[in-house]
């Protein structure tokens, strides 16, 4: 009993030992500069704040600096600049007689916070598309980070078509599959509504207004339209240790930079927190979960079409031809859904066209995605109306 009580008395002191280490040396490395992850990169505050409608959504008139990517290393600063509509780039004033108008919903892809805003394909596009047309065309950059096909489909909805676009450009990426049916994910400090798809083909809205849910949590909509849990006790724990731990320590700072890790191990330590993230790779008919996935966002982008049409204006989804795989493109032209594939931006030999360590394009594949784009938006808008004046355009 006594060599018990003696040995987790040592443990006892060599844990305090290893405490004090720690402080001390989280002490003296923030009294000679150096500074927590939480520190070093943006704050979320910054640029996302509460939305009851859309989860999340830009504050009106926010600036400030990306920095990214997160973890280590620093690859990228742009200054960030968001408009009193809450997109970013300069304000939105009316059309000139005879100009023409391209609303761009879409998630980080779109907004393209890795660059500065002039070189975005958004921006790159306006000024290809009005030396095309030779008259005023408007891009409007309605990209957030983080949204799903769902919060893309609602910001349209409820805010986008006040502005009377002519055309509108909705990007779909890799994650929409996923994002589609979450409510919350860990780690993320806003969550966002839903939708369910019934068996009769019908949409309806979950979680909404949209609560406020504990960073450390993870919710989703499960195939039977059900609001349901994702993580456990073990990684809600692992998630309070690594918001404390990565974001808020600089002696862990300091080592992720000392050590020369592999990205990726960095980036899955950080992640562990997390539940796994589900990739859907194969063809929506060699998984039930995979294949409700596909027919969700399947009907969200037919919804949208025949709102975009309604409104008099002409819908055009596009994106990097191996995300339209899982997708299938021809099933979205089954349903009406007008479908331009980016080729692979990745082709060996061709430019650099995302950064090293993160997936999001470079300048360089900003500006490929603008070139590509061209022709099928400029044909869209000689096909379509071309408003005189916008009356909802400095609304």
């Amino acid at each position: 009993m006594r060599r018990f009580d003696g040995l987790l008395l040592n443990l006892l002191l060599l844990g305090a030992s290893i405490g004090f280490v720690l402080l001390l040396g989280e002490g003296m490395l923030r009294l000679v500069g150096y500074r927590a992850i939480y520190e070093v990169y943006s704050k979320p505050t910054a640029f996302w704040s509460h939305d009851p409608v859309l989860g999340w959504s830009h504050p009106p008139r926010a600036e400030g600096e990306y920095v990214g990517p997160r973890p280590w290393p620093i690859e990228f600063r742009a200054s960030i600049s968001i408009n009193r509509h809450g997109l970013r780039g300069p304000e939105v004033k009316p059309l000139a007689r005879g100009g023409a108008r391209a609303l761009v919903p879409g998630d980080s892809v779109v907004a393209g916070f890795e660059v500065p805003y002039e070189q975005t394909f958004t921006a790159l596009l306006q000024g290809m598309l009005s030396d095309r047309l030779g008259r005023e065309v408007q891009v409007l950059n309605a990209g957030v980070r983080g949204y799903g096909t769902d919060q893309s489909y609602l910001y349209y909805r409820e805010r986008g078509r006040a502005f009377e676009p002519d055309v509108v450009v909705l990007f779909h990426s890799g994650n929409d599959l996923t994002d589609n049916v979450k409510l919350h994910e860990m780690r993320r400090p806003l969550g966002k509504p839903a939708f369910a798809l019934r068996p009769d083909g019908s949409l309806e809205l979950m979680g909404y207004p949209v609560p406020h849910y504990p960073p450390c949590s993870e919710y989703r909509i499960s195939r039977a339209g059900e609001v349901e849990r994702a993580d456990g006790a073990f990684r809600r724990l692992m998630c309070a240790a690594q918001m404390a731990l990565f974001d808020r320590s600089a002696l862990f700072s300091f080592v992720t930079i000392l050590v020369p890790w592999d990205h990726q191990v960095l980036l899955s330590l950080y992640r562990l927190g997390a539940p796994p993230r589900q990739s859907i790779k194969a063809r929506p008919e060699q998984g039930a979960e995979g294949s409700y996935r596909v027919d969700l966002t399947l009907a969200l982008m037919e919804r949208l079409a025949r709102e975009v049409e309604a409104d008099g204006a002409q819908l055009l989804v596009t994106g990097e031809r191996q995300r339209f795989a899982v997708l299938g493109a021809e099933r979205l032209a089954e349903r009406g859904v007008r479908v331009f594939e980016l080729g692979s931006l990745d082709s060996e030999g061709q430019v650099a066209t995302r950064w090293k360590h993160d997936r999001h394009y470079n300048a360089g594949g900003h500006r490929i995605v603008a070139e590509t784009l061209a022709p099928p938006i400029e044909s869209l808008l000689r096909q379509g109306r071309f408003t005189q004046a916008s009356p909802a355009s400095d609304g």
